[in-house]
């Protein structure tokens, strides 16, 4: 299994248009890549607590579960994910942080 987490910093002026964007564009992808057994769960998370607070801006986590390193090469190229990645950079401040690996453990798993 493989984890990519992404911090996204989106002007507060548009965070209901990523919302909004979120759900029409990339939530189809993540089920898409579910449903073909490449992700294990996947999350939209709104932050209430960061260590790098940007002004003006709410702060969204993306944590994918991959079920291996293909999952998310394949994300990564999918034709959804691409159009939406292009439309989603005009409601951000700033560079996103993205980190990824192996997942080392777990609990909780279905």
């Amino acid at each position: 299994m493989e984890t990519v987490t992404v911090v996204l910093n989106v002007k507060t002026e548009h965070v209901e248009a990523f919302e909004a964007g979120f759900r029409e564009h990339e939530l189809p992808v993540w089920q898409d890549l579910r449903d073909r057994g490449l992700i294990e769960r996947a999350t939209l998370n709104r932050l209430d607590i960061s260590s790098l607070p940007v002004e003006g801006t709410t702060q969204y986590l993306i944590a994918v579960i991959f079920t291996s390193g293909e999952g998310h090469h394949v994300h990564d190229h999918h034709p959804g994910f691409k159009a939406w990645n292009e439309i989603a950079d005009a409601y951000q401040s700033g560079e996103p942080l993205a980190f990824g690996g192996e997942t080392i453990a777990e609990t909780g798993a279905s």
